[in-house]
């Protein structure tokens, strides 16, 4: 089938009754004729089978979500992956499938496999910005991001005076990961730092949990053993100078898009920050983004203030955004996904 432009959006939900968050090691998944309690199921992806070839992987995910959802359900699907949201094509995901990189028209094979469904798809941190946008926006707000920094590193905007989530021309928005890091005081050591694309210097390079543990190498802490993850938060807790200064080193090209947006964008009224490594770090992490962000920079950016920031930056802890949740609530968004 030769995806169309219009294809995600074809028999929008009236509302939801069957949701699925697909990630590389589980699927969580909720039926309303089920009692609306939660399934979780092992994942078939290459982070769970790592021999398993990609097309059967893909197969099995197929299968997975058609024997789950009920007759004649309408589907909402999170999905760990960059998303063409005009056609529901999924791109590369590495917990998913590896480094195969040909794009994927998942939503053609749902629909042959179970035309009685109506099938939508949207990224996960589509479906993590709809539930944070309901939990969080208040009466004025006039857009609200989510920011994700976990294994990967994304960005959602919705316009909530238009009702939308623009995307670009190839139905994509925020893979801020793969963009350039900048930092305000750069570092020679960490120069040419691979982001796990293959590419230099990207955003995900320095900040993702994949690139705390390669900065830390690089910085010399590799001697601490395991990966940064298992002995960072109870070092912060010590005081330990040197995990500190990596914290901040981390954080710096974080805090730099952060100032970014707001210069872009002085309407983006509502921020919010989570994923894994957000929450891992909790408040030591959120201390050092504010610190960065109090600095004066330039006189286009003289620092954010305690208040300032407080009224437009959410730090959120483990389960407090839910991309089934948000699953669950997208079908109103669907028609404002548009380029």
């Amino acid at each position: 089938m030769t995806p169309t432009r219009t294809a995600a959006r074809t028999g929008i939900p009236a509302q939801v009754t069957f949701a699925a968050d697909v990630g590389g090691t589980w699927v969580r998944t909720r039926a309303r004729d089920r009692g609306c309690t939660t399934r979780r199921t092992r994942s078939p992806s290459r982070l769970n089978h790592p021999g398993r070839d990609v097309a059967l992987l893909r197969a099995d995910m197929v299968e997975l979500l058609c024997a789950q959802a009920p007759p004649g359900a309408r589907a909402a699907l999170s999905f760990g992956a960059a998303v063409d949201h005009l056609t529901g094509q999924v791109y590369g995901s590495a917990p998913l499938w590896g480094a195969e990189a040909e794009p994927y028209d998942l939503l053609a094979d749902l629909r042959l496999r179970r035309p009685d469904v109506t099938w939508s798809l949207v990224n996960d941190v589509t479906a993590a910005l709809v539930d944070f946008t309901d939990r969080h926006a208040r009466p004025g707000t006039r857009r609200v991001g989510y920011l994700t920094v976990s294994s990967g590193i994304a960005l959602r905007v919705a316009d909530l005076e238009r009702g939308r989530i623009p995307v670009d021309g190839w139905g994509l928005q925020g893979e801020v990961g793969h963009l350039p890091a900048m930092f305000t005081h750069p570092d020679p050591r960490l120069s040419g730092l691979p982001c796990d694309c293959g590419a230099p210097g990207h955003l995900a390079s320095f900040a993702s949990g994949p690139g705390i543990a390669r900065v830390a190498e690089r910085l010399g802490q590799a001697e601490r053993g395991g990966h940064p993850q298992e002995w960072l938060p109870d070092a912060l807790d010590q005081g330990d100078a040197a995990a500190r200064r990596l914290l901040r080193r981390c954080v710096e090209p974080v805090v730099n898009l952060l100032r970014a947006l707001w210069c872009a964008d002085p309407h983006l009224d509502l921020l919010g920050l989570g994923g894994g490594v957000v929450e891992g770090l909790g408040a030591h992490y959120a201390d050092a983004v504010r610190e960065g962000l109090a600095e004066a920079t330039s006189y286009a950016d003289r620092g954010r203030s305690p208040s300032w920031l407080a009224e437009r930056l959410v730090f959120c802890g483990p389960g407090a955004v839910d991309p089934l949740r948000g699953a669950e609530r997208v079908d109103r968004w669907l028609p404002g996904i548009v380029p």
